[in-house]
């Protein structure tokens, strides 16, 4: 990693902020900007994390010929637009998920990434979770033998977001996972979901994806459920396992007996953050989280969509 990098933030809401506060405790990293629409956000990096250029228009920050790279935490309809743009001026780019809301903006990135010598990279945190990882060191050590099935449950109480579905909010996480613990894509994919609250934009959905070994990947998808859930279950030839992605534990069962894996809870997100910044020194290897499985998982997305639209099953290449 160089000696230091000037970075910035565009879209300091909530999970702007986080991501300021990670970026202030890496050694040799300075948050030099940071854009967002409301004055109480610019004022809160000012006054907490001493950020001393504010800007309304993200545009002002890529103007900063110091900025090597940044983080786009804008809402989704402007991922596309400010990441273009960001490339454009020569940045490293870190999106947050979805890489864009249509496969073909994607695509226009990861090219334009490339023409230009640049990391792009999208904020799929979950590559960077200890559980996950280790699961998936013993998926590829036959841990579970053939992997039959995978259960990905997702849901917490939200509002009804006027600007996305519980699809694309949600979804991104866990076709991510699922690819990245089978290390494949699915090759059919069925979806049925309804909205509950308003007249439409789902808020609650069931995702079956086939896998091309055979396996089943099933998600649940709600805005609507009362109590936050990120879990994973694994249904294994020899073992089977449930994994609890936000506390990090990894519960499994063998021959009717049940232990636990002694994973060492991290980070995610400083992990993530710096995956990304150690990939600026060598932008031609591609990153954990690269634009090209970003791109991978908003064809999936836009695959659960058009299924969810026909009420039939959508077939992908593998």
């Amino acid at each position: 990693m160089r000696r230091r990098f000037d970075v910035a933030v565009l879209g300091v809401g909530y999970w702007g902020k986080k991501i300021v506060d990670e970026y202030r405790n890496i050694p040799g990293v300075n948050v030099k900007a940071v854009s967002d629409q409301l004055d109480k956000n610019l004022e809160f990096c000012r006054d907490r994390y001493g950020v001393k250029e504010l800007h309304h228009d993200y545009r002002e920050v890529l103007k900063d010929p110091e900025i090597v790279a940044l983080n786009v935490c804008l809402p989704n309809s402007l991922h596309f637009q400010a990441a273009k743009e960001a490339l454009e001026a020569g940045k490293h780019v870190l999106v947050e998920k979805p890489l864009a809301l249509d496969s073909g903006e994607g695509r226009q990135l990861v090219e334009l990434a490339e023409k230009n010598n640049l990391t792009l990279s999208v904020g799929h945190i979950y590559r960077f979770n200890n559980a996950l990882n280790e699961v998936r060191r013993l998926a590829k050590q036959n841990f579970f033998g053939r992997m039959f099935m995978m259960n990905l449950t997702w849901t917490n109480l939200e509002p009804a977001y006027p600007d996305r579905d519980v699809i694309v909010d949600l979804a991104p996480h866990t076709f991510d996972i699922t690819n990245y613990l089978f290390d494949a894509w699915p090759v059919k994919i069925s979806a049925a979901g309804q909205a509950y609250r308003r007249k439409e934009g789902v808020e609650a959905a069931y995702i079956v994806a086939e896998m091309p070994s055979g396996a089943l990947a099933h998600t649940t998808l709600s805005w609507l459920s009362p109590r936050k859930v990120r879990q994973v279950e694994i249904t294994g030839e020899g073992r089977s396992a449930v994994i609890d992605a936000v506390s990090q534990e990894v519960t499994v069962y063998e021959s009717g007996y049940t232990y636990k894996l002694g994973i060492e809870r991290n980070n995610t997100i400083q992990t993530e953050l710096l995956h990304f910044l150690q990939s600026i020194g060598d932008p031609l290897t591609e990153t954990r989280n690269s634009g090209p499985i970003g791109v991978r998982t908003v064809e999936m997305i836009e695959a659960a969509k058009r299924s969810l639209a026909s009420g039939r099953a959508e077939e992908l290449s593998s």
